[in-house]
């Protein structure tokens, strides 16, 4: 009569223990997809900026070109020499302008992505740390069970 007491008495925190190991193991799968997609937005945000770079790289190198033969056929022609330095001036100011807009884009889309990593890594973090308190909530049941149970035999 005794053990069947026992029994139905630790019916409601067995049930309560599958329960928080499985949410333990679906916090140990999200940390890992978590960590993966990490990974993956690293290696995508590495690619984006060398692209970006090398596309700007040849945009501003080929505006550079037009710039030049533009300015060295309006001095050879009909136009002043001043009117020639000014549009490379001009030119020069734009290509300044244009390289700093991307620069400043990708800066704020890098640190738009560093948002976001260290936002899923706090959720990580609390994932861990909630399965971690689950797993020694559990080891304090096991620890409870095994003393009801040696005080039973003991009684006995």
């Amino acid at each position: 009569m005794l053990f069947e007491e026992l029994k139905s008495g630790l019916a409601g925190p067995l049930a309560g223990m599958g329960t928080s190991f499985s949410a333990s193991l679906f916090g140990l799968s999200g940390s890992l997809i978590l960590g993966f997609l990490d990974l993956q937005a690293g290696q995508a945000q590495n690619r984006f900026h060398n692209e970006l770079e090398d596309w700007l790289a040849a945009a501003v190198s080929a505006a550079d070109a037009d710039a030049h033969d533009e300015a060295a056929t309006v001095a050879n022609g009909s136009g002043s020499p001043e009117l020639a330095a000014a549009i490379e001036r001009l030119n020069r100011a734009v290509s300044e302008n244009s390289g700093k807009t991307a620069s400043q884009a990708t800066a704020h889309l890098a640190e738009g992505i560093q948002g976001l990593v260290k936002h899923m890594r706090s959720e990580q973090q609390m994932i861990r740390d909630w399965v971690e308190s689950q797993s020694n909530q559990q080891q304090d049941i096991k620890e409870l069970l095994e003393r009801l149970l040696d005080e039973r035999e003991r009684a006995r």
